[in-house]
């Protein structure tokens, strides 16, 4: 019987290998469980995949190699736990504290990358950590405080809550650092980006909250170099620049909906959308369609290593991109769709 699966968060490992996490259509509600495909086209087989049985995996990304230490992929549950896995076998760590069941009870995180050589996770209540030779450390304190404020702000010591009060709630929870994803080029030169329209920046001591002129929330950042970083979330808001000249709005270009993905390839904006894939070419907007690619392709993923190939991840299908044509690899799965 073929079940279905659901792509849910996707990373480039290289020009030829792509990492899919997705979960079986299937699944009971009140389970967890995850299956990770690598996307091999230079491979027989094409579709490789392992299984990690009672997790849900949130997010994905790269481990580069370098001296001594083998390339890898990351994967991340929002309560904390990780699976760093290559051919010589998986290991498995835990962010103490992490998730709504931790010890710091701040909810769940959401996002693992790859920032110089040092791996990063970020999450919801300004929650930011780092990976150092005695395992992972929060480096959160200022953003985790502002999270605090922005909740104490909204209570008192009424008894009853009344409407007004719900409303200032509900907008200071809007505006509380939740990340969603983050990003750097190296350990001292690292964005995050969340609800809001929080935007923050790391220097390898200390936080700066960086004013981007929306309160949009913040989906996606791709740092392309130290003086090119974008931006984009809700209503299809993309902001460029940095943290030394400040960001510009580019344009909102999806008003009611959001960019999950944005990427700078063979030096053009591609956009990520629940509406298909779109390159932003000055000041608009085009579709770009291919089989299974079209305005009702929900990406959820973009990624590169290099200027050779762009990976495309929607719910359900996977596609190479090299600038002028796009390669479909079929889901022996989803054929459904």
């Amino acid at each position: 019987m073929v079940v279905p699966v659901k792509f849910v968060v996707a990373c480039a490992a290289a020009d030829d290998i792509f990492v899919i996490a997705t979960i079986p259509d299937e699944l009971p509600v009140d389970a967890e469980f995850t299956r990770i495909y690598y996307l091999c086209p230079d491979t027989e087989s094409v579709w490789h995949y392992r299984d990690w049985p009672n997790e849900q995996v949130v997010s994905v990304c790269l481990r580069r190699a370098r001296d001594g230490v083998k390339r890898a992929a990351c994967a991340l549950t929002g309560e904390g736990d990780i699976e760093i896995a290559n051919s010589s076998g998986q290991t498995y760590e835990k962010i103490i504290g992490a998730g709504l069941s931790g010890e710091r009870a701040l909810g769940a995180v959401t996002r693992i990358q790859e920032i110089g050589s040092t791996l990063f996770v970020c999450g919801s209540f300004g929650q930011v950590y780092r990976r150092d030779e005695t395992g992972w450390t929060p480096i959160d304190s200022d953003l985790v405080k502002r999270g605090e404020s922005a909740l104490s702000s909204s209570f008192s010591d009424s008894a009853s809550i009344s409407d007004s009060m719900l409303r200032q709630l509900t907008q200071s929870l809007q505006k509380a650092p939740n990340f969603n994803d983050i990003g750097g080029l190296t350990e001292t030169d690292v964005y995050v980006c969340g609800n809001g329209g929080n935007l923050f920046h790391f220097d390898g001591l200390t936080w700066t909250k960086i004013e981007t002129g929306t309160s949009s929330i913040l989906t996606s950042l791709h740092c392309v170099s130290s003086d090119e970083i974008l931006v984009a979330g809700k209503d299809g808001v993309v902001l460029s620049g940095n943290v030394r000249s400040g960001f510009r709005n580019l344009g909102e270009f999806f008003p009611g909906s959001y960019i999950w993905s944005v990427r700078k390839f063979k030096e053009k904006i591609y956009l990520g959308t629940l509406q298909g894939l779109y390159v932003l070419e000055g000041s608009r907007i085009r579709l770009l369609t291919s089989e299974k690619l079209d305005g009702k392709a929900q990406i959820i993923s973009l990624g590169n290593v290099s200027d050779n190939y762009l990976w495309i991840s929607t719910d359900r299908h996977a596609f190479r991109y090299d600038g002028e044509s796009f390669t479909f690899y079929q889901h022996g799965d989803n054929t459904a769709y």
